[in-house]
C-alpha cells in the first residue's frame, strides 16, 4: 500500500513573534542615531579646529607684517646710538654713586674747629661701607680747651661717629696736645649726595663752662 503522502500547508504553525523584531529595528535605529551625531560631532570640532587654526595663521602674520612696518619706521643707527648712549648713563651713574668727595671734610673740620685749638696733623682712610677714618693730632692752649673741643666734636653726631681723644698731655712749651680718632658718615663724603650742596651740617657751637673763656668760632687759628 502506498505512503501516504505529506500534507503541505502554507498556514504557519506558530505565529510571528512581532515584538522581537520591532525591538530588533527599535536599537538599530538607535545606535545609527548615536553613530551619526558622533560623525557630525566630529565633523563639526574638526572644521571648528581648522577655522581657528587658519585665524591664528592669519593673526600671525598680520602682526608680523604690522611689527616689520614699524621695525622700518626706526632707523637701526640711531637705535644702536641711543643703546650706546643709556649704557654710558648707566656708566656715570655707577660711577658717581661710588665716588667720594674728601673736600667736604675739610670745610666740616673749619667750621667745627675752635678759636684756641689748632689742628696739626690729618690722616684719612675710605672704609669699605663708604664711611671715613680720620686721625688728627692739634695743640691747644688749656686743657679746658681740649675739653671744650670734645664736646664740640660729639654733638656734630651727625656727621662724626665714635669720637675718642687720646694723648693729651701738655708739651712744656704752654700748650697741650693731643690726638683724636673718629669715623665720618658716608653722607659727607659722599659725592652725589653732595653733588651742588655747598651747606655742611654744622651743630650749634658748644656753650663753654663760666671757668673757661674759650669760644667757638668757624675758623681755627694759632695758639697763641
Amino acid at each position: 500500500m502506498p505512503p501516504s503522502p505529506t500534507p503541505t500547508s502554507f498556514i504557519p504553525k506558530k505565529p510571528l513573534d512581532s515584538s522581537t523584531a520591532y525591538h530588533e529595528s527599535g536599537s538599530l535605529g538607535f545606535l545609527f542615531f548615536i553613530s551619526l551625531f558622533i560623525f557630525i560631532a566630529s565633523v563639526v570640532a574638526a572644521a571648528g579646529v581648522f577655522g581657528y587654526q587658519t585665524f591664528l595663521n592669519g593673526s600671525i602674520s598680520s602682526k608680523q607684517a604690522s611689527l616689520q612696518k614699524e621695525e622700518a619706521a626706526f632707523d637701526p643707527e640711531q637705535i644702536n646710538q641711543l643703546i650706546r648712549l643709556d649704557s654710558r648713563i648707566n656708566n656715570a651713574k655707577t660711577l658717581l654713586g661710588s665716588h667720594v668727595a674728601p673736600s667736604a671734610i675739610f670745610a666740616f673740620l673749619s667750621q667745627q674747629t675752635l678759636q684756641n685749638v689748632q689742628l696739626t696733623s690729618f690722616q684719612y682712610t675710605l672704609n669699605n661701607d663708604g664711611t671715613g677714618a680720620i686721625a688728627l693730632s692739634g695743640i691747644a692752649d688749656t686743657f679746658a680747651s681740649v675739653a671744650l673741643q670734645s664736646d664740640q666734636f660729639n654733638a656734630a653726631n651727625q656727621v662724626l661717629k665714635d669720637v675718642v681723644f687720646s694723648g693729651v698731655n701738655n708739651d712744656g712749651v704752654q700748650n697741650v696736645r693731643f690726638s683724636v680718632t673718629a669715623t665720618i658718615a658716608s653722607s659727607l663724603i659722599s659725592y652725589t649726595k653732595n653733588l651742588g650742596n655747598t651747606n655742611v651740617i654744622v651743630p650749634p657751637p658748644v656753650t663753654p663752662t663760666p671757668s673757661t673763656t674759650t669760644t667757638a668760632t668757624s675758623s681755627p687759628q694759632s695758639p697763641q
